[in-house]
């Protein structure tokens, strides 16, 4: 950052020159680039008035203030340009989360679920039993669903209760490509 310092009736000594150099110097904590930053002067009667004008990133930063004495005016216009900055980068952070650290999170996720499958194998008996059969044991136990091989057959079938009380009767069946059964599947 560069000041270009002007004095409008007064004379801008050496100690003031370097206490502004100081003070604008914090404003590098940023990292924004400043090129020039115009910082005017003067003194009116009682008022000591400070203007700074720059531009950040295509933005016009500026700020005036006015006190009784010049190094408080400066103090306050230093704070005054501080806030813009501040806001302007606030601004230009993107508070998303960086793609590859996405990408790799997403790669991680589908590592874990391919070592270790979120759903659980059980292998079970399924009783043979005719429909009849089937359906009493149904009614009795008052479960949701029962799998049982029918005796007649030997298919798999699935007793299901459905809405309003009834139970459907559902016969599986492989089913491949483009909707059409394997062969031995019976359908």
């Amino acid at each position: 950052m560069k000041l270009r310092i002007t004095g409008r009736h007064m004379d801008v000594t050496s100690a003031l020159r370097r206490y502004l150099e100081t003070r604008f110097d914090r404003l590098d904590r940023y990292e924004l680039k400043v090129g020039i930053v115009q910082v005017v002067l003067s003194v009116e009667k009682l008022q000591h008035k400070a203007e700074a004008v720059c531009v950040v990133h295509g933005k016009r930063v500026q700020a005036k203030t006015s006190t009784r004495e010049m190094y408080a005016t400066i103090d306050a216009l230093v704070d005054r340009i501080d806030g813009q900055l501040r806001k302007l980068k606030e601004r230009l952070v993107s508070h998303k989360p960086a793609k590859a650290t996405r990408a790799r999170s997403v790669r991680a996720l589908a590592a874990e679920l391919a070592e270790e499958p979120s759903f659980k194998v059980e292998r079970r008996a399924v009783p043979v039993l005719s429909l009849a059969e089937a359906h009493d044991r149904f009614d009795t136990h008052g479960e949701t669903f029962l799998m049982f091989a029918n005796v007649e057959t030997g298919n798999l079938h699935v007793l299901q209760r459905a809405v309003g009380g009834r139970v459907l009767v559902i016969e599986p069946f492989a089913e491949g490509r483009r909707g059409r059964s394997f062969p031995g599947s019976g359908v």
